[in-house]
């Protein structure tokens, strides 16, 4: 039986062209369009970006976009082990 696709696939894969995007260029943005924040964290449940950086996403240079995507790695990474 296929896996049961989650937004934390598609930005997984979102992820995975990220890694291949020439630094300097701009970068896909991670909304998956679930836009729920988690109750007890400071994480939307669909791109696991924090209130903050959702918030300044568009106002970010390529570097900053690219900051924000290592961090949202390493989380997609924690989001796997735990599934």
């Amino acid at each position: 039986m296929a896996p049961i696709p989650t937004p934390w696939h598609a930005l997984r894969q979102r992820w995975e062209s990220v890694l291949h995007t020439p630094t300097g260029q701009s970068l896909v943005s991670p909304c998956v369009s679930v836009c729920t924040m988690h109750a007890e964290r400071d994480e939307c449940l669909g791109c696991l970006r924090s209130i903050d950086e959702i918030a300044r996403w568009g106002m970010s240079t390529p570097a900053q976009q690219r900051e924000i995507w290592q961090r949202l790695g390493q989380r997609i990474a924690q989001h796997f082990k735990e599934t």
